[in-house]
């Protein structure tokens, strides 16, 4: 979308240009590990056949968050195979200060991050790095990344296009950066930062996702730039562990909606550096905005729950991308068939979550068998037994029944017979929470 307001009527921030004596390391390979040893293993001898791309000295530093496994063993046996890695350990797991403690630790004029069960591309990292030796005034290039299949050696696609081979933007041009992060759906999480720029980052960000933080930091001191060029490969398969869950996948199906928050903190930043207060209009202009990136987001995020077969949690997310704009469902598939899974589903969990709960009693409403695997298909607990109505158990056995009638007017007959009030539930109950 287009900007609130002219950009070019921003006052520009001076941005610092003193730079730091050349160090003897030009690159950091900055690496936050926690319990990985296996793939340690993996990514060390890929980092050393890499480093032959290298025209450049460089480093890998290992900051370990207090690793249960033998993560210690395997970098001083590397080590001591002349592969240049510092390592550091956390004295207790720390989360949210890890990728800070790699920062802080290294020592070369570049740092670059990497998640110890992703890779690298070589010969792009060095033209990267090339690029920002030839152009020292840049605080951090930032690039794409390569989704990745490392069991079957093969790139799927980028997670984003640019729409030229390069970008720069300079302080005061932030309204700039905004658009072009939401017209391209960017999430700028894969960096080459300056040392001197990681100075400034020195805070863990719980409820803005910390790549927007980082980046309104950096962006403020001097000139970044996004490069077409990508040097990251994001794996989703690894040799390692083929059948692992991805730290991306679940961002996306838990922590999206910081991404929300990190746009946001973008735009206070902009805002409050500037010394501009916005009127209504330019307000909601941010708004559609963040909205606008947000739609995308919850598309990806309502397709992996969708895909994992968690119809509540793809209602909820259905639910808010429905409110901010209805037409951005289109296009989602069998949203038609929805509803009768978010019903089995809510009354599987509900029967799940029920202290003392044995069975699920059915009544009224027709095949009885079907819905009973339907269930148990969706996550009815293998403890509790499903029974027709028809094979209710004794007075004495019916504390542990929920009961789920199809139609209201068989609420009675139920009480009648003893069953607890508050554990009879009716299709209309459940279903008066779903309104698709």
């Amino acid at each position: 979308m287009n900007a609130p307001f002219d950009p070019a009527k921003l006052p520009a921030s001076a941005p610092t240009t003193v730079m730091e004596a050349p160090s003897d390391v030009t690159l950091s390979i900055c690496v936050p590990t926690y319990n990985r040893a296996r793939f340690l293993e993996h990514l060390f001898p890929h980092l050393a056949e890499a480093s032959q791309a290298f025209d450049f000295t460089y480093e890998i530093v290992v900051s370990d968050n207090a690793s249960p496994d033998d993560t210690a063993t395997v970098v001083e046996r590397f080590q001591a195979d002349g592969l240049p890695i510092r390592y550091f350990r956390q004295e207790e797991n720390k989360v949210l200060s890890n990728l800070l403690s790699a920062f802080h630790h290294a020592r070369g004029r570049y740092l670059v991050y990497l998640a110890d069960d992703d890779l690298i591309v070589p010969e792009a990292l060095a033209d990267n790095i090339r690029f920002m030796l030839a152009n020292p005034e840049i605080r951090a290039c930032y690039t794409p990344w390569d989704i990745y299949d490392d069991v079957n050696k093969a790139s799927h696609q980028l997670f984003y296009q640019l729409d030229s081979e390069l970008a720069v933007f300079h302080p005061g041009q932030e309204v700039d950066l905004l658009n072009m992060l939401v017209k391209n759906h960017i999430i700028p999480e894969i960096a080459i930062y300056r040392a001197d720029a990681v100075r400034c980052i020195v805070s863990a960000p719980r409820f803005c996702y910390w790549a927007f933080s980082y980046l309104a930091a950096i962006a403020a001191q001097g000139p970044i730039a996004f490069r077409q060029m990508p040097y990251y490969r994001s794996v989703t398969l690894s040799p390692v562990m083929p059948n692992r869950s991805q730290e991306g996948t679940a961002d996306n199906l838990s922590n999206w909606d910081s991404f929300r928050g990190g746009i946001e903190y973008m735009i206070f930043s902009l805002l409050r550096r500037h010394n501009v207060t916005p009127d209504a209009e330019v307000r909601l202009a941010f708004r559609d905005m963040v909205d606008s990136f947000l739609q995308l987001r919850m598309r990806v995020t309502l397709r992996l729950w969708l895909g994992r077969r968690d119809y509540i949690r793809a209602y909820e997310i259905l639910c808010r991308l429905n409110y901010l704009n209805p037409n951005a469902i289109e296009g989602i598939d069998n949203l038609e068939k929805l509803s009768p899974l978010i019903m089995a589903q809510t009354l599987a969990r509900l029967a799940n979550g029920i202290a003392g709960i044995d069975r699920v009693v059915l009544a009224g409403i027709g095949d009885s068998d079907a819905v009973g695997t339907m269930l148990r298909d969706l996550g009815l607990e293998e403890r509790i037994r499903v029974e027709a109505a028809s094979d209710a158990p004794d007075e004495g056995a019916r504390t542990g029944c929920l009961v789920f009638i199809g139609q209201e007017d068989l609420r009675q007959d139920f009480l009648d017979q003893g069953y607890e009030p508050g554990l009879i539930v009716s299709e209309r109950n459940i279903s008066a929470n779903i309104l698709i």
